[in-house]
């Protein structure tokens, strides 16, 4: 291997990081080379190379690539600095970095996501704003900063590449290292989970676009929110949104009765939705609570059909909602709980679209419109 090929594939970072040596924020750290009292060893990650400023430095006067750094920290000659800089870079090759499985990485990234909330006051003004409670309800936010300073770690940074956490995005112009572009920043983060409760995807909503890209999910999107319905569920809620969902999961009053489980959006009922409906043994009843728009009463139409079919013996009902208004919506503008109680106490059954009676979708259709009226005049509209 020749010295530049070295120089190529052997970087300052790995070297010292070989020597336990881990320069400060502004990249200076003690010279290893002399007796120094303050950091006086600057580190050029760009070019990969190092100087010491101080005059009582052997190096003093001369900036260090990776062959002269580590020829000086063995006190070695040249010859024996380029084998050894051989032999780190099989230890890089034959011992690569340990990539975490996708279950803990997003564990482990979901805690953190979670500890931000506290100390981000754009988080907790968003969060407020949507009627969300990050003390009742899981929430994170993603800063988008998890993988700088002192908290970069290879290990991570790698796990979270893996999984569409980040994405390399050109190279830093401080460090002249890799440089990331984190998945969903600005984001209020919300975990996804399989059947044994643990966190395999997670949903971004930001907090600072409601025109253009509001939702993201990770690739290969995994788990269903809040989780897999528990066994024991006979009556089980259908939202529109994960953030309608959570809306309902801080009212006692609907999850003492219902176990509540979101769709992700009006094309978002998964095979794993089906898979996980369909395995309830004692389920006795499925609610459509979709929004109130033109794509909501579609959906609700299309997937009521679907479960009549594949569930014959299951209630299938909806509930009617105020115009225009979704679950989340109608919590920021109506502080009282009682009319979601209201509504779930006024849902109605679905009928099969296919049903050969004309007269009983009039009836249905007519009944539909007459309710929703009836709320906007009594004010539930908000």
């Amino acid at each position: 291997m020749e010295i530049t090929e070295i120089k190529q594939a052997l970087t300052l970072s790995q070297v010292l990081q070989h020597y336990g040596l881990k320069p400060d924020k502004h990249l200076r750290l003690l010279c290893p080379f002399h007796d120094d009292k303050n950091p006086s060893l600057q580190v050029y990650h760009q070019t990969h190379t190092a100087y010491c400023f101080s005059s009582n430095c052997k190096t003093h006067g001369k900036a260090m690539d990776v062959i002269d750094f580590v020829m000086h920290r063995e006190n070695c000659t040249k010859h024996e600095a380029i084998e050894k800089c051989k032999q780190m870079i099989g230890e890089t090759i034959s011992h690569p970095v340990e990539v975490l499985t996708r279950i803990a990485v997003l564990t482990k990234m979901f805690t953190y996501f979670k500890n931000a909330v506290p100390a981000s006051p754009p988080a907790k003004e968003y969060i407020k704003s949507r009627a969300l409670d990050a003390t009742r309800v899981e929430i994170g936010y993603n800063t988008g900063q998890f993988h700088h300073g002192t908290r970069k770690d290879e290990a991570l940074i790698e796990s979270c590449v893996k999984v569409g956490l980040l994405a390399p995005w050109g190279t830093n112009t401080k460090e002249g290292g890799q440089a990331y572009k984190p998945f969903g920043k600005y984001s209020i983060v919300f975990a996804l989970r399989n059947q044994s409760s643990q966190v395999n995807g997670l949903y971004f909503r930001s907090t600072i676009n409601n025109e253009d890209q509001r939702h993201f999910y990770l690739k290969d999107r995994q788990g269903l929110y809040p989780g897999y319905p528990k066994p024991e569920t006979t009556k089980l809620i259908l939202t529109e949104s994960i953030i309608d969902a959570a809306t309902l999961l801080q009212l006692e009053e609907i999850t003492s009765t219902y176990n509540v489980l979101a769709l992700y959006g009006t094309n978002g009922l998964t095979e794993e939705h089906l898979s996980a409906i369909t395995a309830l043994p004692q389920l006795t009843e499925i609610i459509f609570w979709l929004n109130a728009d033109e794509a909501g009463e579609a959906a609700t139409k299309k997937y009521s059909d679907e479960f009549k079919n594949i569930l014959p013996a299951v209630r299938i009902t909806y509930v009617h909602m105020p115009a225009g208004e979704d679950i989340n919506s109608l919590a920021q503008t109506h502080s009282d709980k009682q009319i979601f109680i209201d509504l779930m106490g006024d849902r109605k059954d679905f009928f099969l679209s296919n049903e050969k009676s004309a007269e009983r979708k009039k009836l249905y259709l007519g009944g539909y419109t007459s309710s929703l009226n009836k709320r906007s005049k009594t004010g539930i509209s908000g």
